[in-house]
């Protein structure tokens, strides 16, 4: 009958081993000894010890934290170059394929005109342009913000890319590096002809953030590398 309660009794048959409810054990006590304060300690002592701060506290630097345009020192954040996209160019330097492709065949031209482009810094990881930034600084005796004008802080430098590649002059090497090299034949060709193969100077005299640097080269001969570079802070 619909609706007609059937006792317990009747359906025990179907449970002959009917396992018995274990009851929850509820977790123990903290003894009341340990204070809160006592058992936060205990968990900080099994963590190993922090790295020693450097002697100099203002080494450390902000990191970019929000957009790809964050500036530092009026240097633009860059992302590193992924490994599998970067190929040697000559004189233990690399460049990404694009970048590269370009400026080989950029060296052959100028060869044939009896000039000797030779490849001084292209690509560059943070841990080597932490180097180039804070190490020289501290040699120099410069203040970051005076190191800034002649190198990028790590994680800001052009080279990151793989786009960018200090160049000098193989017949003119005491000029490597230096403001002098504007006065090479190796410059003056570039000047004329590099904007053909896609690259431009990247630091010019009227530069806002960085000293006049007339070896420093980027590629801008596609998308984007154009909207890396020229994007605005």
């Amino acid at each position: 009958m619909i609706g007609r309660l059937i006792p317990l009794g009747a359906i025990a048959f179907l449970f002959p081993n009917p396992s018995p409810i274990l009851a929850l054990t509820p977790p123990p006590a903290i003894p009341p000894e340990v204070t809160l304060e006592e058992s936060w300690k205990s968990l900080l002592n099994l963590t190993p010890p922090p790295l020693p701060p450097l002697l100099d506290s203002s080494l450390y630097i902000p990191l970019p934290t929000h957009t790809p345009s964050a500036t530092l020192y009026g240097h633009l954040a860059y992302a590193e170059a992924p490994d599998g996209d970067l190929v040697a160019v000559g004189n233990g330097q690399t460049l990404r394929q694009s970048a590269a492709f370009q400026f080989e065949a950029m060296v052959s031209a100028a060869a044939a005109d009896g000039v000797q482009l030779v490849p001084l810094s292209g690509f560059r990881t943070r841990e080597a342009q932490h180097h180039v930034f804070y190490a020289i600084a501290d040699q120099r005796g410069q203040t970051l913000q005076q190191r800034a004008r002649y190198a990028a802080p790590p994680g800001h430098s052009e080279h990151h890319t793989g786009y960018a590649l200090d160049i000098g002059d193989g017949a003119a090497p005491t000029h490597d590096l230096r403001v002098s090299f504007e006065n090479t034949p190796a410059f003056r060709w570039l000047t004329a002809n590099a904007a053909t193969f896609g690259f431009e100077l990247s630091f010019p005299e009227n530069h806002p953030s960085v000293n006049y640097e007339p070896w420093h080269w980027r590629w801008v001969g596609d998308a984007e590398s154009q909207q890396l570079f020229h994007q605005s802070p």
